[in-house]
């Protein structure tokens, strides 16, 4: 089989789960391509050794030759910019056609693929993904059947990475028979088992995020200002690991909050340092909220990464992290933006690191049961063969003219 990944940059180290599925996939024997806004150049990312040598091989961008022209259609405008897009999506995504099935990463980029389908240009059946923003953002606004009415039409299958997303796409008018959950996860075998005791020794806390609102590093902050005062006794570390629009203001209150001692910002690192890093840590540390604008979580990889390490995680009920975690038993959760309360749950695992081991063991048992991305894969590579035999040999008619459809967001490539 040959599947078409539609995405929007690619490599992106903040979207290794992307990555890792069509790695999963060529493991198989599927043959990929992959068709992008963008092809990034990170040197965090080894681009020399496989899979990475194999996509970037078959890695394209959306209009070709054409690409050049994106900044120009970006300033038309919106109607002709929405009729330029699409008879140029038209013309260079035709190459899509000698796929047997269309994966899409994120709801934009389904959607995408759902106008072409509209005008019956894209042969091949589209399963889209959908990971956070793009069906948190637009149900909190109200306009997520709006923005997804060509997914909700045309779309094969719409998978969502927890069972909160699921449901705001049925409530939009999504089917239950076309709307399924999916997870993403991680390969256990690739991060070693290590449970450490914090017993005697000075407890490590690690957060691995990009610094957006959503991760909810300010209440991790405001929390252990809270234990320093309440427990000043207890000597921890606190090393966050990433970057973004909020580091200079979270460096500013942690200054603030007197906890520049013990807390050390170290930027972006490349996956292999992070996985060192999260060796010599013995908590995980991710409060993730909502932000102001609907955005929320998926379920992050990187609690998984620690949880399979051994870390013990602390977290929030938050969109779909209950699924991952069971409060007390595979790791432990408080209440979004209540910093006394995620103190209270710090407090407590640094006073009993021996019944943390317990959790430590179960919450490995669970990433490895649940969110296995061996496991998950072959579960994947199964939908798309069976989307694959379900779908028509063949659209029926030409394209018919381009108007833009009510509601529409006209994008560009």
């Amino acid at each position: 089989m040959r599947v078409g990944f539609i995405v929007g940059e690619f490599p992106l180290l903040s979207e290794t789960f992307v990555i890792d599925q069509m790695a999963g996939l060529v493991e198989r024997g599927f043959e990929i391509e992959v068709l992008c806004n963008r092809v990034r150049r990170d040197d965090r990312i080894d681009r020399q050794s496989e899979p990475m040598v194999t996509l970037l091989g078959a890695t394209r961008r959306w209009w070709g030759w054409a690409a050049g022209l994106s900044g120009l259609v970006a300033r038309l405008p919106a109607r002709l910019r929405y009729k330029v897009s699409t008879v140029l999506d038209m013309l260079f995504a035709r190459r899509l056609n000698r796929c047997d099935v269309i994966v899409a990463h994120f709801g934009q980029n389904g959607e995408r693929a759902a106008s072409l389908k509209k005008w019956r240009v894209l042969r091949p059946p589209v399963i889209t993904i959908f990971h956070g923003a793009d069906v948190a953002i637009p149900s909190h606004n109200s306009l997520l059947a709006s923005q997804y009415a060509g997914l909700i039409r045309h779309g094969a299958l719409n998978l969502t990475v927890n069972e909160l997303f699921r449901d705001m796409l049925l409530a939009a008018g999504a089917s239950q028979s076309s709307t399924a959950v999916h997870h993403m996860g991680i390969s256990p075998h690739e991060i070693s088992y290590d449970w450490q005791s914090w017993e005697g020794t000075q407890p490590v806390v690690t957060t691995v995020c990009r610094l957006v609102e959503k991760k909810g590093v300010e209440f991790a902050l405001r929390a252990l200002a809270a234990l320093e005062a309440s427990r000043p006794e207890i000597d921890w570390r606190y090393h966050i690991i990433g970057d973004g629009p909020l580091r200079t203001s979270l460096e500013r209150l942690a200054s603030e909050l007197g906890l520049a001692h013990r807390v050390t910002f170290m930027g972006s690192l490349p996956h292999r340092e992070v996985k060192r890093h999260l060796r010599s840590a013995h908590l995980f540390l991710l409060p993730s909220v909502t932000a102001g604008d609907g955005d929320m979580e998926g379920i992050p990889v990187a609690l998984m990464e620690a949880m399979a390490a051994g870390l013990i995680a602390v977290s929030t009920y938050h969109s779909g992290i209950p699924e991952l975690i069971e409060d007390g038993a595979t790791g432990f959760l408080a209440p979004e933006r209540d910093a006394e309360a995620l103190a209270a749950k710090l407090a407590w695992v640094f006073d009993h690191p021996r019944e943390c081991e317990d959790v430590a063991l179960a919450a490995r048992r669970k990433v490895e049961d649940q969110f296995n991305a061996d496991v998950l894969n072959g579960r994947f590579a199964q939908i798309l063969a069976q989307a694959a035999m379900q779908a028509p040999t063949r659209t029926s008619g030409p394209p018919i003219g381009i108007a833009e459809p009510s509601g529409s967001n006209p994008g560009t490539a």
